[in-house]
């Protein structure tokens, strides 16, 4: 039987309540800062790869509440 998207939004944020996900986003934010640091960029390679690593970054930084706005416009979307 296939998740529904409600679902599988619902167990993610059961995911995001956990210690080790709260744990997991203060060492985002913390690699976040060192990689902002310019004195980081010795050259474009360099550039490109952490653009790439800040990507995935706020990617992870963002789910949260990404996933609280979707959940609310499906359930917004489908009345019980």
């Amino acid at each position: 039987m296939a998740k529904t998207d409600e679902q599988f939004l619902i167990d993610r944020m059961s995911m995001m309540e956990v210690e080790g996900w709260h744990d997991l986003v203060a060492d985002l934010k913390n690699l976040e800062a060192n990689i902002t640091n310019i004195n980081n960029i010795n050259s474009e390679q360099d550039l490109w790869v952490i653009k790439g690593q800040l990507r995935i970054i706020n990617f992870l930084l963002s789910l949260d509440t990404a996933t609280t706005i979707a959940l609310e416009e499906l359930q917004d979307g489908n009345p019980t």
